[in-house]
């Protein structure tokens, strides 16, 4: 009896005791820049009726599809080929990204993988799951797939091979907006997210590929940009007296300290006079003892009383001391909205200078 070497659906070599007969599987040879094969680009692919299923293959070293419309990508490629097990070669379409959607819920993404139309049963690389972090354990007639101990999914032996036990997940719709709009976004990023009229007139003069723009399309990175906020009111004319408004702010000398050790400057501003006081602090739990000083030097020297501080929500502002202090001698404080330092904008403009 004539020895046959036969390579089965794991890429393992197993010897069988009968004549050479062709098999009606389909076999990838993948060829380097010299044009040289071997055993390393091997791969068996076990040709049955194409549906959607996806099966696991520890011998080959690449994905495989047959079918385009369950790509979530898709990039169109020329010249690329692969070897059949009857000696004829298949024609690479493409190649794009497919996710996966196992019953678990949880979804895997398979980058790189080539579309084969002549390949009727859709193979996963057992050893590019593994280089990306994922585990696979075989256990009687189940595989199970887990990454860093989180469960992922799993499959089960049938006719020999595993399959995947998958949800159905169809990418269809996904695979012609994406595949549209990638190129769409590809060009509107290179010509600095200029509009899409213009972009269709450019189109039109064969300046950039034809596409299709969809109904409604938005950049969402121009839609960001483009968000205005409605304008601050202009601030009134004043009609204060003295000390009637202070505009307080403190702030920090980017890391710069004076002579003396201090890292904060605070501003007390009148809004009557734009009459500025500057001190320098150690820290910001100092500020109330420089509102002190502050309060006391100013109404001793005016006669008045003074009846708002208005700042921002800086916790030196927002401490139960402080805030006693203004209710034990009948000052109004006045806490601007937080992200919105415009509301305080005298005392705000001071600290900029």
């Amino acid at each position: 009896m004539e020895q046959a070497e036969i390579i089965d659906t794991f890429g393992m070599y197993h010897k069988c005791q009968k004549k050479f007969k062709k098999l009606a599987a389909n076999m990838i040879v993948s060829n380097n820049d010299n044009g040289a094969s071997g055993y390393s680009n091997l791969f068996t692919l076990f040709s049955v009726n194409q549906s959607t299923d996806w099966w696991i293959d520890t011998g080959a070293n690449i994905h495989v599809c047959a079918d385009i419309s369950l790509f979530s990508s898709y990039q169109v490629t020329h010249g690329g080929s692969v070897l059949m097990g009857n000696g004829s070669h298949a024609p690479v379409h493409g190649v794009g990204t497919v996710d996966l959607k196992f019953t678990s819920g949880r979804i895997v993404q398979l980058k790189n993988v080539q579309h084969v139309p002549a390949i009727k049963k859709n193979l996963v690389s057992g050893s590019l799951l593994c280089k990306e972090g994922f585990k696979l354990v075989f256990e009687s007639n189940k595989v199970v797939v887990t990454k860093y101990g989180l469960f992922v999914g799993k499959g089960y032996e049938c006719g020999g091979l595993f399959r995947f036990s998958l949800a159905e997940f169809c990418n269809k719709v996904v695979n012609n907006i994406h595949s549209s709009g990638n190129e769409i976004e590809v060009w509107h990023s290179h010509l600095c997210h200029i509009g899409f009229g213009c972009m269709t007139r450019l189109a039109k003069l064969n300046l950039i590929p034809n596409f299709t723009l969809a109904k409604g399309s938005k950049c969402q990175s121009c839609v960001q940009a483009k968000q205005p906020r409605k304008p601050h009111k202009a601030a009134e004319e004043r009609h204060l007296a003295p000390l009637e408004l202070i505009h307080s702010d403190l702030c920090e000398m980017n890391g710069v300290l004076t002579e003396g050790g201090k890292r904060y400057f605070m501003t007390l501003i009148d809004d009557s006079t734009r009459f500025c006081y500057v001190y320098l602090l150690n820290t910001k739990d100092e500020a109330l003892h420089y509102f002190k000083i502050y309060k006391a030097e100013v109404e001793n020297q005016l006669e008045k009383k003074i009846k708002r501080i208005r700042s921002d929500r800086g916790g030196e502002y927002f401490s139960n001391e402080f805030d006693s202090f203004c209710v034990e001698h009948s000052i109004i404080h006045e806490r601007m909205p937080p992200y919105s330092p415009q509301s305080n904008g005298v005392a705000e403009r001071k600290t900029i200078l």
